[in-house]
């Protein structure tokens, strides 16, 4: 004859869990600890393993065809993430980051005055060099390597991808 308790229906299997305060608040820290370590953790990859783009590497966009931007004209496009502008003098295609080196303003073509300009400081600069005319803009417009091949103009790099890293924070710049 078996004397063990059988199991049936009537019988409740009661659990219970209690946490103190101190355990509460191990577990919250413990949380709060492991979230910043993630993050501290994803900073180390990200520097150690940057993006290609953010290496300065040349990455050939097709900005327009030839017959798009005629003598005297330009277009507006975006190259790695900033705003720029291709430009079509009479000594050929130029090209140069739309981003005012003052304070981040976006910069356009006057063709009346033959100048990029930027409207919040009246800065000036020259379309063939990107160089500062007037105004307060500490430097120049950040230029571009271009080519034209097959009927169209490609953006390659640019000229100076540490100097086109510190205006990052600018406008225009996602």
């Amino acid at each position: 004859m078996n004397t063990s308790p059988r199991w049936s229906d009537t019988m409740v299997d009661k659990i219970t869990i209690t946490i103190t305060r101190r355990r509460l608040t191990e577990i919250l820290i413990s949380l709060v600890a492991l979230f910043l370590a993630s993050g501290v953790i994803a900073a180390i990859f990200k520097y150690l393993w940057p993006q290609a783009g953010a290496k300065g590497e040349s990455s050939e966009v097709m900005i327009a065809t030839v017959d798009e931007v005629p003598p005297g004209s330009t277009k507006k496009f975006m190259f790695n993430n900033k705003a720029a502008v291709l430009l079509h003098m009479p000594a050929g295609f130029r090209a140069f980051g739309a981003i005012c080196t003052h304070l981040g303003c976006i910069a356009y073509w006057k063709p009346d005055e033959n100048i990029v300009f930027c409207p919040c400081h009246l800065g000036k600069f020259d379309p063939n060099t990107g160089a500062v005319i007037s105004g307060p803009p500490p430097s120049p417009l950040p230029a571009i390597d271009i080519v034209v091949k097959e009927g169209a103009v490609y953006a390659l790099k640019w000229k100076d991808p540490d100097y086109v890293k510190s205006i990052s924070f600018y406008a225009g710049a996602v």
